[in-house]
């Protein structure tokens, strides 16, 4: 037996949060009380850290926050037992470690300040707590939903398995986004609504007329001597046809029981004196119609704790993870015999399945929706009738360059550290033209080196900056926003109701000032303070870019721009190519944010507590690997999420050991 790697070493004391698990803000006074609570009155990892956390708190909390002097409102004397988490309870432990490791409790105006060290100690001692249980160990797989197929799974899917081209799921209701980075393969939101289950019939019926004869697999019934057809030559031939279809359309291997129920669909049709092929036809619509093709089910087992996935199940869980349709006949056959239980069998069909051109889909699929640049199709960011040079060719580029720059690191095995910095972008004839840059030889997108830091990574790329932009001009809030929410995982709290918005310059009111003067009255007010002063810096950094991410030296007034940014922290930092440095600073943060979320991506539900250590293990491996794209993906595929599940309805046994492959 080969054993998943269970460990991984513990990494503490960044400036920004590593944990995803996301919550409202919460004030800091209210942050800072939680945080003294949990090393007033709860265990913490051995008696000396126990009592020199006391001494801190002590010393740097409670001359505030007492029941003597309670700044806040706040009385951090009261004990909580912070033992016993909640539901939604680690939303507020992230919190608390994000102002312990950013250091903004205690405020920075005090002269007394806990060393790194110190905040150090209380951030391992908050991970060990939301970790549960099994600390480091990965042991819990979460839950999750049966999942529906989304649009494009049913139209892949549709495709490989019948050989028909099109949109056919254009007739069903849209799908929901949901859970972490909005995607669409959120089983929680993939509803079966009554007009979808109307109109599958109808649709699945004239899907198998335009099937290719050959993917139905349809068996010609043998003729007697005198040739004819007996009933039983038909029946035998049917049943054929339909066990040469079913584990294809099911995506497993099926029983003589199921095959025998869609007999009887075409047995019906048949007394009804519908024609052979016609009633044929009915049952292999019937086939589609079923749950067990709409549905990817995995058998729910009546046990505590994790188990693994059966061996088609998990080639479905790759085939829709990479490929966004039904597993092929490799991926089956790995499945029969049994190469898929081990993690060198797994491995090695991510490497095949990467190669297929099938897995393209996968950078397109989850770049689109994680940074949001899928919905410049739908008319969010710039109006195009205010920008000059907004055509469609150059909004398809906008939306193609984030796919087309991942599905570059993952041919060629690159490091996704470059989504934060690098020196050359991928553009086709359209963009780099909008970027000022000489196109590369050869159509479509080619690589292109950068030189002068302002092009390169995620941040400043046109889609990012356009979706991120207001119809009419730039916003520094949307776009540190951005920064924070989908790649720090941190994203800030809706504003206050009854917040009056920001006030434009038009040609009524040209005299409102600048976008930083007009910003920096905003923040004026205490109740907005809080939030921006983390989120604008950000976008001030961005600021020498457009609405359409084209490279700018005057605002939107024509001002002089001033792309400086100074965070709660003191910190400074001017333009794209000193803010790309800042996150560099932090590529653990968002290394495990992109973890996270293509996780999250792979299982089709949002992040759960317990994914914490299996985030970290693939995060350890990736670093390890020198951060390259394969990788990434490979670890997703092997680690304990992915490979397993537990059913919950049943209350999670205690740590047990790590699941095997045999």
């Amino acid at each position: 037996m080969t054993d998943l790697p269970t460990s991984a070493p513990r990494q503490t004391g960044s400036l920004l949060p590593r944990g995803g698990w996301n919550g409202a803000r919460l004030p800091a006074g209210v942050a800072i009380l939680a945080a003294i609570w949990l090393g007033l009155y709860a265990p913490l990892v051995g008696s000396e850290g126990d009592e020199a956390t006391r001494k801190l708190l002590s010393t740097n909390c409670l001359p505030c926050h007492s029941a003597l002097k309670h700044k806040g409102d706040l009385d951090l004397e009261k004990p909580l037992a912070a033992s016993d988490l909640g539901a939604g309870d680690e939303h507020l432990w992230e919190n608390i470690r994000r102002v312990v490791s950013e250091q903004e409790m205690p405020p920075p105006e005090k002269k007394q300040q806990p060393s790194l060290a110190e905040r150090d100690r209380l951030i391992t001692w908050i991970d060990r707590t939301l970790d549960g249980p099994g600390g480091d160990t990965p042991s819990d797989p979460g839950s999750v939903t049966i999942h529906r197929l989304t649009h494009v799974e049913y139209n892949r899917t549709i495709h490989d398995l019948l050989g028909v081209d099109g949109d056919p799921a254009q007739a069903f209701p849209p799908d929901s986004a949901g859970g972490a980075g909005a995607f669409d393969n959120q089983a929680d939101t993939l509803f079966v609504s009554p007009l979808l289950m109307e109109r599958l019939l109808g649709l699945s019926l004239g899907l198998v007329a335009k099937a290719e004869p050959a993917r139905l697999g349809v068996v010609e019934a043998e003729k007697n001597k005198q040739g004819q057809v007996t009933p039983q030559a038909r029946r035998k031939a049917v049943e054929a046809s339909l066990t040469a279809f079913l584990p294809r359309a099911w995506r497993r291997p099926v029983t003589a029981g199921e095959v025998q129920a869609l007999y009887r669909v075409y047995e019906r049709a048949a007394r009804g004196n519908v024609a052979p092929q016609d009633a044929l036809q009915l049952a292999y619509a019937a086939a589609l119609t079923s749950t067990e093709f709409l549905f990817r089910f995995e058998e729910v087992k009546s046990v505590p704790g994790a188990y693994p996935l059966g061996a088609y199940e998990l080639a479905n869980r790759l085939s829709y993870f990479l490929w966004s349709t039904m597993p092929d006949e490799a991926l089956l056959a790995a499945a029969k015999s049994g190469a898929l239980a081990t993690p060198e069998g797994i491995a090695a069909q991510v490497t095949r399945m990467l190669a297929d051109p099938r897995a393209r889909i996968l950078a397109s699929q989850f770049m689109g929706q994680w940074l949001g640049t899928a919905d410049l199709a739908t008319g969010l960011g710039p109006d195009a009738k205010l920008f000059e040079g907004y055509s469609d060719a150059l909004r398809a580029a906008m939306i193609a360059e984030p796919a087309e720059f991942l599905q570059a690191l993952l041919d060629g095995n690159g490091s996704v550290l470059d989504l934060i910095d690098c020196a050359y972008v991928y553009a086709d004839e359209t963009l780099a033209r909008h970027y000022r840059l000489t196109p590369g030889a050869g159509a479509g997108f080619t690589r292109i080196a950068v030189d002068d830091g302002r092009r390169g990574g995620l941040v400043t790329m046109a889609g990012v900056l356009a979706v991120t932009s207001r119809p009419s001009r730039t916003s520094p809030v949307l776009r540190g926003k951005w920064i924070l929410q989908e790649l720090l995982s941190y994203p800030p709290p809706p504003p206050p109701a009854n917040v009056p918005a920001l006030i434009e310059a038009t040609a009524a009111t040209p005299n409102v000032g600048t976008l930083r003067q007009r910003l920096e009255r905003h923040r004026a007010d205490p109740a907005c303070a809080s939030c921006h002063q983390r989120i604008d810096p950000l976008g001030f950094g961005l600021e020498n870019f457009d609405a359409l991410g084209r490279w700018r030296t005057q605002g939107d007034q024509g001002e002089a721009l001033d792309a400086v940014g100074t965070l709660p922290n003191g910190e400074t930092f001017s333009g794209p190519q000193q803010l790309k440095k800042l996150l560099m600073q932090h590529r653990e943060r968002i290394m495990t944010t992109l973890v996270e979320r293509l996780l999250a991506y792979a299982l089709g539900r949002g992040p759960q507590r317990c994914d914490r250590p299996s985030v970290r293990l693939i995060l350890t491996h990736l670093a390890a690997d020198g951060w390259k794209a394969r990788t990434l993906v490979t670890e997703i595929a092997l680690s304990l999420p992915f490979r397993a599940k537990r059913n919950p309805l049943i209350k999670p046994a205690a740590p047990s050991a790590p699941l095997t492959a045999k």
